[in-house]
């Protein structure tokens, strides 16, 4: 897996990998060298992914297409690089010959690159990995993934996991709760978002910039949105916490032990620092936790069609949604949750409905002038 972090918007273009050409065909060969030992008619066993037969044709057909078409790359735009790249080199290990090149871009860098394949017509993007990514519908086209379902008990926000015109798809979630810097934290034990608002918490608690886009800024929409704050609720934090920059800045300085807690931590993140050494740990509270769905959106005029299907397809494999699980997200697939880390079982993390983006989004004007003027770096 290569990993490409551009300087500006327009850096992808340039130094990431060039599209790759080739011809279809309508014999495609057959895929070399399948790794899973699978001996069926399919490429992955169905019973074993616990995906369908049509899922599992599905997969051969665009794996078989890929390799006649020369696709031996799958470029991916990403805000979660570090979080994705077990995924990645899983699904590298599944199809041998295919190779995940990535970038990190995320609110005006991200849409200057998208618009500039767009208008220029020079595509080297497949695939975009965000958890807005209903906000990016523009630049993706339409693909229905035969292998994504929707588990019965999340019905209600059945548009938040599969887009109705298919422009994407969320095959796992993530859940923010709050990082603990465990040597400082003493006798504190907030159980609701709201205790974070009390005197108790006055200048213990980190957050990032939340005049950022990013999950810092949509935590406390989401949550007003949930019923877990209250805008007098969220003037009350904007008081007692440290503003840093990036959600990643406050990372950092939770590990570092600059203050007790983290509000709107990411599972992900915290794991990936407590397995890195530091002395955290990722809570949840007990109700009305912050969810994102991670949108996966096949981009219009992507140069490996092909390789960006079979992706969308496999994330809903056991394999991926193991994978993902043991990154800290919560796949939808609750069989490949980490049972070690209950927040990457939606079922167990009580999550019953995600708060529509679309409600978020209406609402997200008025609290980003609110945001101006209360919270203070």
């Amino acid at each position: 897996m290569k990993t490409t972090k551009p300087l500006a918007g327009l850096a992808l273009a340039a130094s990431v990998m060039l599209a790759l050409t080739g011809c279809g065909s309508s014999d495609p060969a057959q895929p070399d060298g399948d790794p899973t030992g699978n001996t069926s008619e399919y490429y992955l066993d169905p019973e074993a992914e616990q995906i369908s037969e049509e899922a599992a044709q599905r997969i051969t057909e665009l794996y078989e297409a890929a390799q006649a078409a020369g696709e031996n790359e799958l470029s991916i735009i990403s805000g979660l690089a570090d979080d994705m790249a077990g995924t990645w080199e899983a699904f590298e290990k599944t199809f041998p010959g295919i190779t995940v090149t990535s970038a990190s871009l995320i609110g005006a860098p991200l849409i200057t690159q998208l618009q500039s394949e767009m208008q220029s017509g020079n595509h080297v993007t497949d695939v975009l990995h965000n958890p807005n990514g209903q906000q990016y519908v523009e630049f993706a086209q339409e693909y229905e993934v035969v292998g994504m379902t929707v588990p019965e008990a999340l019905s209600s926000s059945a548009d938040q996991l599969i887009d109705p015109n298919h422009k994407f798809t969320s095959p796992f979630v993530g859940f923010f709760g709050y990082g603990v810097f465990l040597p400082r934290a003493g006798d504190l034990h907030p159980t609701t978002w709201a205790d974070l608002t009390g005197p108790e918490y006055q200048d213990l608690v980190l957050m990032g910039d939340p005049n950022l886009p990013g999950p810092s800024q949509d935590a406390p929409i989401y949550l007003s949105q949930n019923g877990a704050f209250t805008d007098e609720d969220i003037e009350n934090l904007a008081g007692n916490v440290v503003v840093k920059g990036t959600y990643g800045d406050a990372i950092a300085s939770l590990m570092q032990g600059e203050a007790p807690f983290m509000f709107a931590a990411p599972s992900s993140a915290v794991v990936g620092a407590q397995r890195s050494g530091a002395p955290v740990e990722f809570r949840l509270m007990e109700e009305d936790n912050y969810v994102v769905t991670h949108k996966q959106l096949l981009l219009e005029g992507a140069p490996r069609p092909n390789v960006g299907k079979l992706y969308l397809e496999w994330l809903n494999t056991l394999t991926a949604q193991t994978a993902l699980g043991a990154a800290g997200l919560a796949p939808l697939n609750t069989e490949g949750a980490d049972p070690e880390a209950p927040w990457t079982n939606w079922e167990k993390a009580n999550l019953k409905e995600i708060v529509p983006s679309q409600i978020v989004d209406e609402v997200r004007p008025g609290y980003i002038e609110m945001f101006k003027t209360i919270f203070k770096s």
